[in-house]
């Protein structure tokens, strides 16, 4: 990192070339395609919808002994052909919830039907300059889950940004982004950048004290360098703080008011045994770039 050349990424920036959304009909996953439609549509982007039928669930049903838990609780033998049936129903509500959110917007958007492993089968769908959008939880919710395990996985696998939607913030709202690294600081700062652009909102960057005020101080004329050369220009603010740990950083992102907060990979908000519970406190989509 120099104070010249600003912060240096350690690949090429995401370009979000595409929207891809992951989903299962689930109320968790629909607010997240109106938020992928909306962006897509800011963005003049391609839209990709994926849902996966799980093969392990189909495999388990044809077992005489497979039972279901309902959400009240019920307990019923899992037989495949009634399994299967409401998989195709799912497929055909997500159709029509794309076709709602589509509405008049010129949105390029297709909708594409797997089956295999959610994880496995996002995965061969996404690429580097995708930003992959799904739910905080989906149908894990019933069973008191604030993040799912698809999203977790998500989050730690995926070749692009990931957005992990939950209830969004009023539309003039800043974009969030907390600069932790010299590295992948990089990545997390071009891109909220890009998602403050497309919607002319304000980019709030927090600064967590680095290792010396020396190198803090360099790292953040480092960033406004970097944000000087963005094209186009963003209406930044620059918030130091005065802890790094990372309970000081999620007692900070309380405090602001945002539409999205965007993280690196290796944000001190994904580490430690806290790490779930930080990112289920924040109640606002969260991108993490790897």
């Amino acid at each position: 990192m120099s104070e010249k050349d600003g912060l240096a990424p350690t690949g090429p920036p995401p370009v979000l070339e595409r929207i891809v959304v992951l989903l299962d009909a689930s109320r968790s996953s629909l607010g997240a395609l109106e938020a992928a439609m909306e962006l897509a549509a800011r963005r003049q982007a391609e839209l990709v919808a994926l849902f996966v039928e799980e093969e392990a669930l189909l495999r388990s049903a044809a077992y005489p002994w497979a039972r279901e838990v309902g959400l009240s609780g019920a307990i019923r033998p899992m037989e495949r052909s009634g399994l299967e049936e409401r998989l195709r129903a799912r497929a055909e509500a997500i159709r029509a919830a794309l076709t709602r959110a589509a509405g008049g917007r010129a949105v390029r958007w297709t909708f594409r039907v797997s089956r295999g492993g959610v994880v496995r089968e996002t995965l061969l769908e996404t690429r580097p300059g995708d930003l992959l959008i799904l739910g905080k939880v989906g149908y894990a919710r019933a069973r008191g889950l604030r993040l799912g395990s698809t999203a977790k996985a998500m989050l730690g696998q995926a070749p692009g940004p990931v957005m992990i939607y939950d209830e969004a913030a009023p539309s003039a709202a800043s974009v969030l982004v907390v600069v932790e690294s010299a590295d992948q600081g990089a990545r997390a700062l071009l891109t909220a950048a890009a998602l403050a652009g497309d919607g002319d909102a304000q980019l709030t960057v927090l600064l967590p004290p680095l290792g010396s005020p020396e190198t803090t101080e360099q790292r953040d004329r480092a960033v406004e360098s970097t944000l000087a050369r963005v094209p186009g220009g963003v209406n930044h603010r620059l918030r130091p703080l005065t802890r790094g740990s990372p309970a000081a950083i999620a007692a900070a992102l309380r405090g602001e008011p945002g539409r999205q907060l965007v993280i690196g990979r290796d944000s001190a908000l994904l580490k430690g045994a806290a790490a779930q519970k930080h990112l289920e406190a924040v109640d606002l989509p969260v991108v993490v770039v790897p």
